[in-house]
């Protein structure tokens, strides 16, 4: 049966969506509009870009043209859709080159409009010199503003996950980083211990933090560029401002179609990735998601999971019957030389949800002790005291730590207790983890510390 699929969104979720579409009904026609000028870029790579470890012809893969030989889908960019009227079945666009408005029918669409950055809403925020890096075009701007102007210093305003990526980059080109921060310690949604070394190695790379920064204005100078950012701790000199604090689900187009959406403003959807409205799907970062630890919806702006989600969206849009359960959560960053991970809840998050969580740190060895390369790495787990599952962990070290958190993402996953993880079977060869796993022994020490006989 032969069908007209809309997708709205070409980041992660969007692409994801039409290329299964059109694989499940070969019968359908996929038509993807993005109002961008790029398709299926990695918003993620974007730092590496400007430390210079990706070039810019690599961050984007796919092209329109690309879509359309390889994958049958029409993928039209500078189109920026304005209106949904669900009970048409149509939609408005915008072609953003041509300046012209068309309609456009479907039997089901897939809103993909991913998420937009939090903004300061202070004057001289949009300065030359200012960056978010939420489009391609921005780091790649960001990258050659760099190479032509030789700013000395960077001002990074946020202390999250973008904000740790970009002090590593833009040091790596030698410029003096200042990371201005609305709370004592950097990435919030770690545990406290993770988040001090994460601001030790800053340090000890010669990054600037400043907690509880607030930052109140910019000074411009005589060339459209901001010379200072103002803060509650004073005056910072600034060749270069990176805002990054935070994403917010974009979702006022849903919302303007009488979409339901969550406490997080975020689009609300069933484990079919079907919406409140007939015919309409979303996915990605413009939608909340269910926790697979609390049973809550959350706001999760992942690429994983917009990805798997926008899949689930595409196949039911075409007629399938896939569904997305959900996600743990988990993340991972690189601060200089440091790995670090999170997977699941936090011992917050677990209280808040009604758990009694019970935590234990460990340190170990990433190899057999002795082995050239081998490194400590640390992990904290977090269980829930009466039923002893494993609810979350932090992992960090120099080496062996993500991949370890990989491992305990599935535990998560599959509501492994503490008593199945003392069990796992896991390799063991010197040049790559010890006899006894760090995660081996974190759960040892978990079992102790729930007092279990």
């Amino acid at each position: 049966m032969g069908r007209r699929i809309l997708v709205v969104g070409g980041l992660a979720a969007g692409p994801s969506a039409a290329s299964k579409a059109a694989r499940t009904n070969p019968d359908a026609e996929v038509v993807l509009f993005e109002q961008g000028d790029a398709v299926s870029y990695g918003v993620c790579e974007i730092p590496y870009h400007i430390s210079g470890e990706v070039k810019a012809e690599d961050l984007a893969p796919f092209t329109p043209e690309i879509l359309r030989a390889t994958r049958r889908i029409d993928a039209r960019v500078l189109h920026r859709v304005e209106e949904i009227q669900p009970h048409r079945r149509t939609i408005r666009v915008r072609n953003l080159a041509g300046g012209t408005t068309l309609e456009e029918k479907f039997d089901r669409l897939v809103l993909a409009t991913g998420s937009r950055p939090r903004r300061l809403g202070m004057a001289g925020e949009e300065a030359r010199n200012v960056f978010r890096l939420k489009a391609l075009d921005e780091g790649i701007a960001l990258r050659k503003f760099v190479a032509q102007e030789h700013p000395r210093t960077a001002v990074i305003i946020g202390g999250g996950y973008i904000g740790m990526e970009m002090a590593d980059a833009l040091k790596s080109l030698g410029l003096d980083v200042t990371v201005l921060h609305n709370a004592v310690l950097p990435m919030k949604g770690l545990e406290r211990e993770t988040r001090e070394c994460v601001r030790e190695e800053l340090e000890k790379n010669g990054v600037r933090f400043v907690s509880m920064a607030q930052t109140g204005g910019f000074v411009r100078g005589g060339d459209a560029k901001i010379t200072h950012v103002l803060t509650s701790d004073g005056s910072f000199e600034a060749g270069i401002v990176v805002v990054a604090i935070g994403v917010e689900p974009n979702a006022d187009l849903a919302r303007g179609a009488g979409i339901r959406t969550g406490a997080s403003g975020g689009i609300l959807t069933d484990r079919r990735q079907q919406t409140s409205v007939d015919n309409i799907y979303a996915a990605g970062d413009c939608c909340e998601v269910k926790s697979l630890v609390t049973g809550r919806q959350v706001y999760i702006p992942l690429a994983t999971i917009a990805s798997k989600a926008g899949w689930t969206a595409g196949e039911n849009a075409a007629g399938g019957s896939a569904v997305f359960l959900g996600a743990i959560r988990a993340i991972a960053v690189r601060v200089f030389g440091l790995e670090v991970a999170q997977v699941g809840a936090s011992e917050a998050d677990a209280r808040e949800a009604g758990f009694d969580p019970v935590s234990e740190t460990i340190t170990g060895w990433s190899r057999v002790a002795v082995m050239p390369g081998s490194e400590r790495v640390t992990v904290r787990l977090i269980a829930d005291r009466k039923t002893r599952r494993l609810l979350g962990a932090n992992i960090w070290g120099r080496e062996g730590a993500v991949l370890r958190a990989n491992t305990l993402a599935v535990a998560i996953q599959q509501k492994a207790t503490i008593a199945d993880m003392q069990q796992w079977d896991l390799a063991y060869s010197p040049p790559f983890t010890p006899l006894w796993d760090p995660l081996l022994v974190a759960a040892n020490a978990m079992h102790k510390k729930l007092g279990i006989p």
